[in-house]
């Protein structure tokens, strides 16, 4: 098993510069069921946030994506399920890395998340705090 960065996977999916895409291909390549690249949480949710804010992806487009690595044979992921829920919830609208940290919480039997972020509590159930008073 080998780890996987974000920017080999950026490089794999984003092919905007033609040597390093062509590394990344040559990992990927050399990957198999019994010898696979290993991505974390943090990998996924910095590939999602970059193809959003430097490259301006659409929801639809990054969540593609994610989905064709996730049914890569041969990568594995930190926890392939909750990945898998994190991504059926940003299609309902939820942000990906909220999403993800939604799903490793109820892997882990959290109950409630908190919050300032109005988004991720109308999408993800989270309780919205506000501010104390200054």
């Amino acid at each position: 098993m080998i780890g996987l960065d974000t920017n080999v996977l950026l490089r794999y999916v984003v092919r905007d510069d033609r040597a390093q895409a062509a590394a990344a291909d040559a990992v990927m390549d050399s990957l198999t069921t019994d010898a696979p690249g290993f991505v974390t949480h943090v990998v996924l949710a910095e590939l999602a946030w970059t193809l959003a804010r430097t490259y301006r992806m659409d929801r639809n487009t990054r969540i593609k994506i994610l989905q064709s690595l996730v049914e890569t044979e041969s990568l594995e992921f930190e926890d392939g399920e909750s990945v898998v829920r994190a991504l059926a919830l940003a299609e309902e609208g939820a942000d990906f890395a909220d999403a993800l940290i939604a799903a490793s919480g109820e892997l882990f039997g959290i109950p409630e998340f908190v919050t300032f972020d109005r988004a991720a509590s109308r999408h993800l159930g989270w309780r919205l705090l506000e501010p104390a008073p200054a």
